[in-house]
């Protein structure tokens, strides 16, 4: 196997591309938490506390994954 089916080819180019789109929602979806958090009277640095926390559990979702994946099949 010296190289990628065409479908990894198109797979990667189109994560290439469509990051930024996925990283501009994220941005917006996360701005628009902090608004009505904030319009809903919470204190701004309860505000940044709890975005905090949320933006850790999901990257420690996503490391759990990660390892998962490292592991061989008769190891799981």
């Amino acid at each position: 196997m010296d190289t990628l089916p065409s479908w990894a080819w198109w797979m990667i180019a189109a994560a290439v591309l469509l990051s930024p789109a996925f990283a501009f929602l994220l941005a917006l979806v996360v701005e628009i938490f902090v608004g009505v958090l904030k319009e809903g009277g919470l204190p701004a640095l309860l505000t940044l506390v709890s975005v905090g926390v949320i933006g850790r559990l999901l990257l420690l979702k996503r490391r759990v994954r990660h390892r998962a994946r490292q592991l061989v099949g008769d190891q799981a």
